[in-house]
């Protein structure tokens, strides 16, 4: 027989934390990098979207997988 349990919002919230925590360590949550799409990066940069992206294809702006680019390599970018 199964058994059903019957918990508030706040003890489920303090659950799923204990299990993330055990899953995910907070020094690893502490190490991912900040990314930033290429229309934020433009704004930032008072670049044009075109500009932003043939950077990106060229390679001199490093991004992730789904093309959000790295806070690094920004400021790489910007020492230059």
């Amino acid at each position: 027989m199964k058994m059903q349990y019957v918990i508030n919002e706040e003890e489920l919230e303090r659950i799923i934390s204990k299990i993330m925590d055990k899953r995910l360590p907070p020094q690893v949550a502490d190490q991912v990098e900040k990314t930033y799409t290429i229309n934020q990066v433009a704004r930032l940069l008072g670049r044009s979207h075109k500009k932003i992206s043939d950077l990106v294809a060229s390679g001199i702006l490093a991004t992730t997988p789904d093309r959000r680019i790295y806070e690094s390599s920004i400021r790489e970018y910007n020492k230059k």
